[in-house]
């Protein structure tokens, strides 16, 4: 039963061969947790013996920091949490701390796995490296703030606002432009991890899924004094720009573009002159950007050393790329009839825009506060797809796209909190 498995922890019944901490821990969650909530029929036993005082106080750090009272027993939880609390090196201040998240946030979703509950049930040991959930690009670690709330029970919001003052971030305006990405089975399934989800939510046992820091959207102006940041936005551009993503057709304006991007590519890899590096002959446009490389590198040659006083530079050329600042996916299929294949869907903070490839021209922009849903495939070879209800209520119009990553389509256009797009996911 729950009381015996309590007694058990607490070190007032003596433990059963083959069982641990971790095993009495489980069975105690399984019991508090919904739909039956009987935590607090937990705590009115946990702390009734000085000898196992300890016990009882790292027990019911873990049980307020997964699942949230009953309505009727809250304000006697909370007041006599608080009144424990007045110490602050005591463990209550951190019990107090846990409700006092759970209330903002809910409770976790899922219960630990038994690798993170084992690192919770050892002092000192309850910081989990943030490190090891960030996959790709640039690996940071937030700095260990003065709180009493451990790292398991940090939600995506404040992963961010960390890690964005490593990178000389300070304006609430900008660090609202960064999200966490959550990515499984090699990138092929990518969702947003929303400001209020709880980081360790996202973790599974076998470790594959990653988290990775990306900036969805660039109102404020970019600036380069921290090499974090540097390094942070260099990373994310790269990976957007040998697949594509920034461009659309040739012409000579952007074969200019793209071969002074390919030199500064090549050179911050160190490889000076020779031959372009396979990743760069791997861009789409893979047929022009040799003659590109040649054209510009005349012009350019006395930049070969890139850091901080030369990355406004490759910036600025960035900038001008014609979906910069959008979230780009290639559509299939469109309903619109003047709205020329192949095509690009690009979404941002404001809008989704669609733009010809061919003929790089604005054939419709959408603004973002509309209502949108998912559409199967028509069959097992199909693609998937996106309708979009849009315009007045006098003048009602839809628009569907076929498009491959729909997905991450429709949870990346509905990720910002100031949006009011809704949407139905039917896939």
């Amino acid at each position: 039963s729950c009381l015996a498995a309590l007694m058990r922890f607490m070190g007032d019944q003596p433990t059963l061969k083959n069982q641990a901490e971790i095993d009495y821990i489980y069975e105690i969650l399984q019991v508090c947790g919904p739909p039956d909530g009987n935590m607090l029929g937990v705590l009115c036993f946990s702390v009734p013996c000085r000898e196992s005082c300890i016990q009882g106080w790292r027990l019911l750090s873990l049980l307020t920091g997964f699942f949230l009272p009953s309505n009727t027993l809250m304000p006697y939880a909370t007041k006599f949490l608080q009144q424990a609390s007045t110490d602050p090196a005591n463990l209550a201040r951190t019990c107090y701390g846990n409700l006092r998240k759970m209330i903002m946030y809910g409770g976790r979703r899922h219960l630990p796995f038994r690798v993170e509950m084992e690192a919770l049930l050892v002092p000192g040991n309850e910081a989990s490296s943030i490190c090891s959930l960030f996959g790709r690009g640039v690996c940071l670690v937030p700095r260990v703030k003065t709180t009493h709330l451990p790292p398991w029970l940090q939600v995506a919001a404040e992963v961010v606002q960390e890690i964005c003052e490593q990178m000389g971030i300070n304006e609430q305006e900008e660090i609202q432009e960064f999200a966490l990405f959550a990515s499984k089975n090699d990138g092929k399934v990518v969702r947003p991890v929303h400001q209020y989800e709880y980081i360790h939510d996202y973790l599974l046992e076998d470790s594959s899924v990653i988290l990775d820091l990306r900036r969805l959207s660039w109102k404020t102006p970019l600036h380069f004094e921290n090499e974090i940041y540097i390094s942070v936005h260099y990373s994310q551009v790269q990976q957007d720009y040998l697949k594509g993503k920034l461009l659309l057709n040739y012409n000579s304006e952007l074969e200019k573009q793209v071969g002074t991007m390919a030199l500064f590519q090549h050179w911050a890899r160190g490889l000076g002159d020779g031959e372009l590096p396979l990743s760069l002959l791997d861009l789409q446009t893979s047929t022009w950007v040799g003659a590109a490389f040649s054209a510009v590198s005349c012009s350019v040659l006395q930049i070969l050393d890139i850091g901080i006083s030369t990355v406004s530079l490759p910036a600025e050329h960035v900038i001008q790329l014609p979906l910069f600042g959008y979230n780009a996916y290639p559509v299939e299929r469109c309903s619109e009839p003047r709205i020329p294949l192949p095509c690009v869907l690009g979404v941002n903070s404001d809008q989704i825009v669609i733009v010809a490839s061919r003929s790089q021209e604005l054939c419709c922009h959408i603004p973002l506060k509309e209502r949108m849903r998912t559409l199967r495939p028509l069959d097992d070879s199909g693609v998937p797809g996106l309708e979009v209800n849009y315009g007045s209520v006098d003048n009602p119009q839809t628009m569907w796209f076929e498009l491959h990553q729909v997905k991450r389509t429709l949870s990346t256009a509905c990720y910002w909190p100031c949006n009011e797009c809704s949407y139905w996911d039917n896939i």
